[in-house]
């Protein structure tokens, strides 16, 4: 086709003066580069209405005299590229149909196996549709499957003329002229068309707009259709529910008036032990960590008082020691068996050691003769010295603790603070996950859910591949499948495709999946190319087996399938 547009192009750049000629160029641009192959077969980029815009811009160019080959050619494609963007919608259509079906089928399999009776007899009770409520459940479970069989049979058939339209090498007008008439039978409800390759191509345009004006007619011919069978509505299937909570919501009003007075002290004791939760376990430890990064004048000058005391005390300590060994050299330097000269030259330096062997000895020699000593002698002095020594290593005592306590008091905060820390990083973290899946990324599920959901889709699509990937091609037809015999020992076709219902099947699973798949929306899962990937399922030209491959591959190149 690329080849083809091309060339197409080059004969109407040479008369790009013409003004039909710049029209249908540009209107052919516009509809070819809506194509993709990363796009699902069944998505087309363009909507109805800018689909019905470039029809009118076409049909106001009153081209009815033009008959030259290049405005046929260029005619001819512009209604392929037309046909096969309307094919793609009315796809679209169908598969968001039986999206819905499905729901319908699932709600009515469920009702069957787990009805409960008294709710039941509520529902028909209080909200009873004659019409719909006398069909017998697997009455309407046979109908719902039944239109699910015709329905998938239809999106085969549109994907495979999609495919069939797109891979066009020489445009086939009686292919094109086909697929309209089979689309008008689809949308019109049976009514035929005949067109063929020597029709006004003007009115297979014409055509087309039609079909793209009754979308809405379309729709509700198909709602209709399944209108009987449908699964109740939102209020029937929970009316039960919704009496019974209105009942216990009016108890619980009730009772709140009742005990209003409780209640209220228990809120103000509720918010008042909030608030002291929060101020024993953010507050203040952050106050104290303020404090102590950014320590206060106050506080410093308390370290320098305290840090000067201890100064003082052990300078006098110095002095009363050094007094006390000059008083008593002779004595001290006998009992540590040196001059005397040798213990006053040590004696200095021993002070400033605090080494209380310069009283003790004397010291303990006066206590022999305590009441002599105490009168007479040096007793009362060397008692105060170890009164000042005690004092003076209390002070420096005290003086380490502070330290102590002041270097971990950072930590002890920071431990304070953890309670709190917990649990607001908890409540963040919720409301940070409700607002990316909700608000940001608009998911209607959980990453949880949509795990799930992912993985079971994948199973069902792998599950028809693996039924679909001998020959010839497994037929389901009533929900049994029908295998043809064939020669196990003749060659077989690995390029065998599905049948249209079973492939209409496999690619409403595909639709499904990709409803929860573009949900993900995270990078970190890689996201796009996992959708991306799912996109290759939808196209008609690969076979089963190359299709099960592509499952395969999505299993193990995405962690998220595997671990949760």
């Amino acid at each position: 086709m690329e080849k083809r547009l091309a060339d197409l192009e080059q004969r109407l750049q040479s008369s790009i003066s013409n003004i039909w000629c710049r029209t249908l160029l540009n209107q052919i641009n516009h509809l070819s580069s809506s194509l993709s192959n990363l796009s699902p077969i069944y998505r087309s980029r363009l909507t109805r209405e800018q689909l019905l815009a470039s029809i009118k811009i076409i049909q106001d160019l009153n081209l009815n005299s033009t008959n030259t080959d290049v405005y046929r050619r260029a005619l001819a494609n512009y209604l392929l590229l037309l046909s096969i963007h309307t094919h793609k919608l009315v796809c679209g259509i169908l598969l968001d149909h039986v999206h819905h079906l499905k729901h319908h089928l699932t709600y009515w399999k469920n009702d069957e196996l787990n009805q409960f009776q008294v709710v039941e007899q509520l529902k028909t009770t209080f909200w009873f549709d004659q019409q719909r409520d006398d069909i017998r459940i697997t009455e309407k479970i046979k109908y719902l499957n039944n239109q699910q069989d015709l329905l998938a049979n239809l999106i085969g058939r549109l994907a495979y003329t999609i495919t069939k339209l797109e891979q066009q090498e020489k445009l086939d007008l009686n292919e094109v002229m086909s697929a309209t008439n089979e689309l008008h039978k689809i949308v019109f409800d049976e009514v035929t068309v005949e067109y063929n390759s020597q029709s006004d191509l003007l009115d297979v345009i014409e055509v087309h707009s039609q079909i793209l004006n009754s979308f809405d007619e379309f729709r509700s011919k198909l709602i209709e259709k399944i209108h009987l069978y449908r699964r109740p509505t939102h209020l029937k299937r929970y009316l039960p529910y919704y009496i019974g909570f209105t009942a216990i919501g009016m108890f619980i009003i009730y009772k709140v008036y009742t005990n209003k007075t409780g209640i209220y002290n228990y809120i103000t004791t509720t918010y008042e032990s909030l608030k002291f939760f929060l101020n024993e376990h953010l507050v203040a430890p952050l106050k104290t960590i303020y404090t102590s990064t950014f320590e206060s004048h106050s506080s410093e000058s308390a370290y320098e008082n305290s840090q000067l005391n201890y100064t003082n005390s052990k300078k006098i300590l110095e002095e009363m020691l050094e007094e006390y060994g000059r008083q008593h050299a002779g004595t001290l330097a006998q009992v540590n068996n040196v001059s005397v000269e040798e213990f006053l030259a040590t004696l200095n330096e021993r002070a400033r050691n605090e080494d209380m062997n310069v009283v003790m000895k004397n010291y303990q020699q006066e206590l022999n003769s305590p009441i002599r000593s105490a009168l007479l002698g040096d007793l009362i002095k060397g008692i105060l010295i170890q009164v000042q020594k005690v004092k003076v290593d209390g002070e420096g005592l005290i003086i380490q603790i502070d330290q102590l306590m002041k270097q971990n008091q950072i930590n002890f905060s920071l431990l304070a603070t953890i309670p709190a820390i917990l649990i607001i990083t908890f409540v963040f973290v919720a409301t940070k996950n409700v607002i990316s899946d909700r608000l940001i990324n608009q998911r209607k599920f959980d990453l949880t859910t949509l795990r799930e959901q992912i993985i079971r889709k994948l199973r069902e699509v792998e599950h028809i591949l693996i039924m679909n990937s001998e020959t010839p091609a497994l037929t389901i037809n009533n929900h049994e499948l029908i295998v043809p015999e064939f020669d196990r020992h003749a060659a077989t076709d690995q390029k065998q495709l599905m049948t249209y219902t079973t492939f209409g099947q496999f690619l409403s699973l595909i639709y499904e999946l990709k409803y929860f798949a573009k949900q993900l929306k995270s990078k970190r899962m890689l996201s796009k190319e996992f959708n991306d990937d799912i996109n290759l399922l939808t196209y008609t030209q690969f076979s089963a087996n190359q299709k099960l491959l592509i499952v395969q591959q999505i299993h193990h190149s995405y962690s998220f399938l595997v671990h949760s």
